[in-house]
This record gives structure tokens, sequence and C-alpha cells, in this order.
């Protein structure tokens, strides 16, 4: 069906920080270069910016009225795509003032989507729940789509350049200054998310 961790510090942030301090000595400060993200990292940026309301991740929002949702992810990588095992929550019905009428449903599902880049952000498309552990929910939300198959968004993006800012602030700060970051090109492997890109620095 086509539908669609503060944290303690992890290697990904130093990295982070030795490249942009060595990029500030060079002449010019733009320069081709590659971000490889291993699978902490990735869950980091799944959580913090996909699952940004309290922990959730709203495929369908009416409102907080009828909704569907994820939560507890777990993030892994697969060559071209990544894939999020989650808990879902979801009411599905019809809105009648403040009222959603229908039924809750719960299960473990499994989502996944495929990366791509444009300027500063991964874009995550193609999106889509590879299975659902109970069968009614499933059948719910596969009568649910085939009503409304706009309900349900099938994009999400990652913005690279304010996770970068937030490692280099996490270890204390450097006078060097990202000005800009732009996505070239992204591989997505079963070990790392492989990012190549072309930046832009100052500094004091």
């Amino acid at each position: 069906m086509n539908i669609l961790t503060i944290r303690p510090r992890c290697a990904i942030e130093l990295k982070v920080v030795a490249f942009l301090t060595a990029f500030a000595l060079m002449t010019p400060a733009e320069a081709m270069s590659t971000l490889s993200l291993g699978p902490r990292s990735v869950q980091t940026l799944i959580a913090e910016q996909l699952f940004n309301r309290a922990g959730r991740w709203y495929l369908i929002d009416d409102g907080g009225i009828c909704y569907t949702y994820l939560e507890l992810p777990h993030a892994r990588l697969e060559t071209d795509r990544l894939v999020l095992n989650a808990h879902l929550s979801s009411r599905i019905g019809q809105r009648m003032g403040n009222n959603c009428i229908g039924a809750d449903f719960a299960s473990n599902v499994t989502l996944s989507g495929r990366l791509h880049g444009t300027e500063h952000k991964l874009i995550l498309d193609d999106l889509r729940i590879d299975q659902v552990d109970d069968e009614a929910t499933r059948n719910a939300l596969n009568l649910a789509l085939q009503l409304a198959p706009q309900a349900m968004s099938r994009t999400a993006s990652i913005d690279v350049l304010e996770f970068v800012r937030k490692q280099v602030l996490a270890t204390g700060g450097s006078p060097v200054h990202l000005d800009q970051l732009r996505i070239v090109n992204i591989t997505t492997r079963t070990d790392a998310i492989v990012i190549q890109f072309d930046l832009s620095l100052s500094a004091p």
C-alpha cells in the first residue's frame, strides 16, 4: 500500500567540528565535501525533526480531532531507503464539530521512504507503510486512504544545516560560522547516509 535523541554526544558531532575548523583555513571558504551520517545520527535526526510534537509524527492531523500519528521510532537503513519501525495510533472517522465520529486503532508498523536532497534539506519521499501488525488497523487505514488519498502526507523534510549548526554549538562553540550548505548528492547505504555538499563558511 503506497502511503505513507539534550542527547549524549556521538562521533559525528566531533567530525562536524573538525571539518568545519579545517575548512575555515581554506581559501576560498567554499568547498565540496562529504558527510556520513551513521545509524545513531540518523536516529537523532528522525527523533528531533520528524517526531517533534511531544515525540509524535502526525501523518494525518485534522486539528487533533481525527488523526494518525507515529511514536517510539526506531530507524534503520537499507540500500536506497530509510526504514522506520514505530507504533501507530489513529482515530479514523468523520469530523463532526469538535468530535471525530469513528474508531480508535493502534498497531506496530514499518514505514519506509527514499531520500534525496534539495538545498540544505533531506527530502523523504515515496513514503509507504510496508507492514501493519494489526489486521483491523491495516484494513481501516486502507479504507481511509481509498476514500481520501490526499489526507496523508507522502513526503517529509530534514534540515541538515540546522543539525550541523546544533552539533557545533553542542561542542562548546566555534569561531567558524556556517553560512550555507547545499546538498549535491545523497547515497543511502545500509551503514550510513552519505551526503556530498558544498558549503560556505566565515570566521571573525
